[in-house]
């Protein structure tokens, strides 16, 4: 029980720095050693991007949640006399495959956002507005691609 309450408190602490804690913690001159700190370590796990450290963090929790069940630290049968008789098949089918479902579900958030690179703005323009107007979309994609090589080619000279 002291195992997962102190994973639920990481997992808590994780999911606020992820959600919001590193922004709000960026505009703090007090936490700008911590940021020359943790910088290099955010790069390789998660890249700064605080879409994959939360989709990384899904992960890790369905793992961790399925190595519990696995080990009987985790055991909801206490909760199924709660269950209709009828809902229990069902029930623990659901119980047993949330922690791979979880799993998966990160992983595919972190797919979408290594392959989504457009503002959500852009995105969210109509097929026909983008028709009308191929030479602006055209342009948003090119500086997409040029911010890209930029950051690339910055990145090389630092190295």
């Amino acid at each position: 029980m002291t195992t997962l309450l102190i994973l639920s408190l990481i997992t808590a602490l994780l999911l606020w720095y992820a959600l919001q804690g590193r922004d709000w913690l960026k505009k703090k001159s007090w936490a700008a050693p911590f940021f020359a700190w943790v910088e290099p370590i955010e790069i390789v796990l998660f890249k700064k991007s605080q879409t994959i450290l939360f989709a990384r963090l899904k992960m890790v929790t369905g793992m961790l949640l399925t190595y519990l069940t696995m080990m009987g630290t985790v055991d909801l049968t206490p909760w199924m006399p709660f269950v209709p008789e009828k809902w229990q098949p069902y029930v623990n089918a659901a119980v047993n495959s949330l922690p791979m479902l979880l799993t998966l579900v990160g992983w595919a958030d972190e797919r979408l956002r290594k392959t989504t690179t457009k503002p959500l703005e852009v995105v969210a323009v109509p097929d026909k507005v983008v028709a009308a107007n191929p030479e602006v979309f055209a342009k948003a994609d090119d500086a997409k691609t040029e911010a890209v090589i930029v950051a690339k080619v910055a990145e090389e000279k630092a190295a």
